[in-house]
């Protein structure tokens, strides 16, 4: 028989507590990491969305007015998967260096685009990211931007 029985004392609970001591640690750290990896799909995908509305911005040869190019912008967020996107959360804005399209290789035209979208946070605590989360009437989120250049090239 084993010296510790002999005693009469038994470990009871020993394996409970360690568990009480160490599951809140592994579930916030689990946490962390379903948090981020869930911001990570988000900047990678707004990202896309940015660079595909710039070449779209970019090909479309109207230089006057940005309400074709925010609206294929919506569009095209609205087709991937950006995570908590709506028409309220997603801001894309456009600009251009100057107000006509390039008549030929002499001047250059150079459409920028750039978007802010909200990601839901779903872990309590994730909103206090520095910089980067806010709580406010529509709910806890993390705010992401992403900014792309391309050059517009003359029609042939």
């Amino acid at each position: 028989m084993p010296a510790m029985f002999r005693r009469g004392r038994r470990p009871r609970g020993q394996a409970l507590v360690e568990f009480a001591l160490v599951a809140p640690i592994v579930i916030v750290v689990i946490a962390a990491i379903i948090q981020f990896g869930i911001v990570f799909w988000a900047q990678n995908t707004l990202t896309q969305v940015v660079r595909d509305t710039g070449r779209w911005a970019a090909t479309h040869q109207d230089c006057s007015t940005a309400k074709a190019v925010t609206d294929q912008a919506q569009a095209i967020a609205a087709s991937s998967s950006l995570i908590g996107y709506s028409n309220t959360n997603f801001a894309p804005t456009v600009t251009w260096d100057s107000a006509t399209c390039p008549k030929d290789n002499t001047a250059v035209n150079y459409v920028h685009v750039t978007a802010t979208g909200r990601v839901p946070t779903f872990f309590p605590g994730m909103e206090y990211l520095p910089l980067l989360g806010t709580c406010d009437a529509t709910g806890c989120h993390i705010t992401l931007s992403s900014t792309a250049q391309f050059r517009m090239e003359p029609k042939p």
